[in-house]
C-alpha cells in the first residue's frame, strides 16, 4: 500500500481543492520526501490514478496563481478510500515506516477512541510477530534450518518489535491524556476539510 496515495488524498481533502503543485509543495513542506519517500512524479501519478478511479475529480480553478490549472477535489469514494488507508496505516505492524508515518500525520482526522483502538491492534500484531521472531531466534543449533549468520536478523527483529511496541504505547498514553486535537474535539483538527467552500 502506498503512503503517497494516502497523503495525496489527505492533502486534497484538507485543502478542499488543490492543484498538483500545491499538493506536492505541502507534502515537501511536511518532509514527506524523507520519511515516506514521496517524490514529485509519484504525487502526479497518484493524482491521475485517483482521478481515474473516481476518488478525486478534476476542476478548473480560475485565477489560480494567475494561470488556470487543473485542480482536484475529493469525492465520496475518495473519502472512503482515505479512511480505509488511514485505518490500515495506523494498525499496520510491518516494516513500511512511510505508511506508518503517513498514518500518524493524518491520525487527527479520526476520532480519538478509534485511533487508540487502531494503535492497540498494531501492538497486538507487533507482539505476535515478535513472539514468532523470538521463538525462531531461540531454536537450538540442531533445529535451526537457516544459515547460522541469519540468526542475528531475528534478534534484530525482536529488538525492533520491542521498541515499536514501547513507542506505540507511549502514543496511546498521550492520546488518552487528551494530547492532540482530534476530529471529535474540533472540526478544525489537522486533516479535516475546510469549514468554508474550497478555494483553488
Amino acid at each position: 500500500m502506498s503512503a503517497t496515495r494516502l497523503l495525496v488524498l489527505g492533502v486534497v481533502r484538507m485543502s478542499g481543492r488543490a492543484h498538483g503543485y500545491r499538493v506536492g509543495r505541502e507534502l515537501m513542506d511536511w518532509g514527506a520526501s524523507e520519511w515516506a519517500n514521496v517524490k514529485w512524479g509519484s504525487i502526479y501519478h497518484a493524482l491521475r490514478k485517483l482521478t481515474a478511479e473516481g476518488r478525486l475529480r478534476e476542476v478548473t480553478a480560475e485565477g489560480d496563481d494567475v494561470v488556470e490549472r487543473v485542480s482536484y477535489e475529493i469525492t465520496e469514494d475518495g473519502e472512503a478510500e482515505l479512511h480505509r488507508l488511514l485505518r490500515t496505516a495506523l494498525s499496520h505492524a510491518g516494516d513500511d515506516h512511510g505508511l506508518l508515518c503517513a498514518g500518524i500525520t493524518l491520525m487527527t482526522s479520526l476520532p480519538r477512541a478509534e485511533v487508540i483502538d487502531l494503535l492497540r491492534s498494531r501492538i497486538a500484531e507487533l507482539e505476535r510477530s515478535g513472539a514468532e521472531a523470538l521463538k525462531t531466534a531461540r531454536l537450538s543449533t540442531e533445529e535451526w534450518d537457516k544459515p547460522e549468520h541469519v540468526r542475528p536478523l531475528f534478534r534484530l527483529w525482536e529488538l525492533y518489535v520491542g521498541a515499536a511496541v514501547e513507542w506505540t504505547r507511549g502514543l496511546i498514553r498521550e492520546l488518552e491524556e487528551g494530547r492532540y486535537t482530534m476530529a471529535d474535539d474540533s472540526p478544525r483538527a489537522f486533516g479535516q476539510p475546510p469549514a468554508e467552500s474550497p478555494r483553488g
